[in-house]
Order: structure tokens, then C-alpha cells, then sequence
């Protein structure tokens, strides 16, 4: 019997949920028996705070992209919001019980840093045993990612590993193994 994998991402229109995609049919190669649950983490918690979240966030993008650029990976902003995001993954707690309870992973993985935390937060409130791992699908590693509770962290760099070793993560809880990619893409065939 293969392992039960819960897959995190946010936003149904994002490279986040393509990097789900592409992990989930690896596991299923990998492992035909693996049982693969993907969902979008924060439209399963909050669906309304989504749409408010995304709406904003394309607006600033489009619209302001120096804001966003001084919000992204801001140490300021990040302790600053601290409090809030504890808040929200305390919340979360509700919604994510019974889909814990239901589906009993063995592990769950994260294609982005909110669901991610707000699984990780759960896990380690509530002393659970599975596994969370963290897989950047951006090239840039930011500080929102950091998390107690999380067992590893996929990254696609040899910097973006030395920039989470400088913040306190031990080196052994991180994988250097790239972004993850559809399987046509990584084929010899293509290049």
C-alpha cells in the first residue's frame, strides 16, 4: 500500500498548483499505490478571504509592483505580521481537523508558504506525526516560509539553501533538488 500525500497549494490559477500538479503525478510514477489528496489550502480554509487576498495582490502586482516588491521578503513586514498569521493558522484549526481526520496523511506538501504554515502550526499543536515539507516553487526564498513544524524544505538552490541555513534552519532539514517541473520538461527529448 502506498503513502497517503496531501498536497497543498494556492490559487487555481498558479505556478504554485502547476508545481502540485507536477509533484503529484511524480509520486503517482514513482508509486502507483500512492494516494494523493491536492488541494487549494487557503480556498479550503477561507474561500472569501481568497478571493479578497488574490483580487489585491493581482491589483498591487499590476498596478503598484514597487509595494509588492517592499512587502515581499520584508524582515520588517514579516514580524510585523507575525501575530496576524498566528491568528489565521490558529483559525484554520476548525477546517483542517476533519480533512486531517478523514484522509490520515503521511505526509503533506506544500507548494506555498501560507498553507504550509498553517499546516505546520496544526501538526505541531496538536503533536501529530506526519511529515510537512515545504517545496519552494520560486526562485527567490523568502522568509515566510519558516516555519516550526516543518520536516523539510525542497528549494531550488544552493543559495536559497544557505540563505534558510543562515536563518536557523539546520542544513539537514533542507533538499536541493530544484523547482518542481512536469516530467515532458525534464526529458532529455526537449533539449
Amino acid at each position: 500500500m502506498g503513502k497517503r500525500v496531501l498536497l497543498m497549494y494556492i490559487s487555481q490559477v498558479s505556478g504554485h498548483r502547476q508545481g502540485a500538479v507536477a509533484i503529484s503525478k511524480s509520486l503517482k510514477a514513482l508509486d502507483p499505490d500512492t494516494e494523493i489528496l491536492s488541494i487549494n489550502g487557503f480556498g479550503y480554509a477561507y474561500p472569501l478571504m481568497e478571493k479578497i487576498i488574490n483580487t489585491a495582490y493581482m491589483g498591487v502586482i499590476k498596478r503598484a509592483p514597487k509595494i509588492w516588491e517592499y512587502l515581499y521578503d520584508n524582515p520588517k513586514i514579516i514580524k510585523f505580521s507575525e501575530k496576524w498569521k498566528q491568528s489565521i493558522h490558529k483559525s484554520s484549526h476548525k477546517k483542517l481537523k476533519p480533512l486531517i481526520d478523514e484522509f490520515k496523511p503521511d505526509v503533506v506538501v506544500c507548494t506555498q508558504a501560507f498553507p504550509c504554515g498553517m499546516v505546520a502550526d496544526y501538526k505541531r499543536t496538536h503533536d501529530l506525526g506526519f511529515k510537512v515539507i515545504g517545496v519552494l516553487t520560486d526562485y527567490a526564498p523568502h522568509l515566510y516560509w519558516l516555519h516550526e513544524g516543518v520536516d523539510y524544505y525542497v528549494v531550488p538552490s544552493v543559495e536559497a539553501c544557505a540563505r534558510y541555513v543562515k536563518e536557523g534552519v539546520a542544513s539537514d532539514k533542507i533538499k536541493v533538488l530544484g523547482i518542481p517541473i512536469r516530467m515532458k520538461f525534464a526529458s532529455k527529448t526537449c533539449f
